[in-house]
């Protein structure tokens, strides 16, 4: 009975260690598609910051030619003046376009000047915009290249999961029906620890004493014993 029991406690241990490895595999597993995303989104990020610096220059060049056609019309409305000016003979018509061609030298200027400002921020924005392709192109390039990192692991971690599976399947073969159930109730419930050891009369799941009882019972190898505080199945130290 003894050695039944001794080998009944062993077999749980193993079939533990395979379930604690399982679940933290699958944990890892788990964790694999917010891992990718999280990337990814950097990747979208870095494509941002990318597009936004992409944007503001097409929007400068946009500016730019209603700009050119603003003057244009100006100028070709400064040429109109001047004509008019040259067919005339009343003083007052002459100063009247006169004024009028003041007014469209000066509108050109002013867009001559928010031109000039326009194309500054354009060859400012030049070399940034080419910092933004090269960070964008090394960002893209690294992240990717974690995100296959991520695609291997998640291949290598579910071949793992699947050879502890059917070791646990084989191990478990040989178990009592009631005892696997209640170890499998116990490792769902108790953090994955169902089977602990005893050591100083002490349950080392719930670090509580147990009674000299319990501890005798134990010793004597008849039976499974449980802690009577958390309900873990007891076993005695190597």
């Amino acid at each position: 009975m003894i050695v039944g029991m001794i080998e009944s406690i062993a077999t749980l241990l193993a079939l533990q260690d395979k379930d604690q490895r399982m679940r933290t595999l699958r944990h890892e597993l788990d964790a694999l598609p917010e891992e990718k995303a999280a990337k990814q989104r950097l990747i979208a990020a870095a494509a941002g910051r990318l597009e936004l610096s992409k944007h503001r220059a097409k929007e400068i060049e946009v500016a730019k030619k209603a700009l050119e056609v603003e003057a244009s019309a100006k100028r070709d409305q400064i040429a109109r003046y001047k004509n008019q000016q040259l067919q005339t003979r009343k003083n007052e018509e002459f100063s009247a376009l006169a004024h009028e061609i003041a007014t469209a030298e000066k509108a050109v200027s002013d867009v001559e000047d928010r031109e000039l400002v326009l194309m500054e921020e354009a060859e400012a924005l030049r070399p940034e915009i080419a910092a933004a392709e090269q960070a964008h192109r090394e960002d893209k390039s690294k992240l990717e290249s974690q995100i296959a990192v991520l695609a291997e692991k998640s291949v290598n971690l579910a071949a793992r999961i699947a050879d502890l599976e059917a070791a646990r399947t084989t191990a478990a073969a040989g178990v009592d029906e009631d005892l696997l159930d209640r170890y499998s109730r116990l490792f769902a419930t108790k953090n994955g620890l169902a089977v602990v050891a005893l050591e100083h009369d002490v349950c080392t799941g719930c670090h509580m004493k147990v009674t000299t009882q319990t501890a005798v019972e134990l010793r004597g190898g008849k039976s499974i014993v449980a802690c009577p505080q958390c309900g873990r199945i007891l076993h005695e130290p190597a």
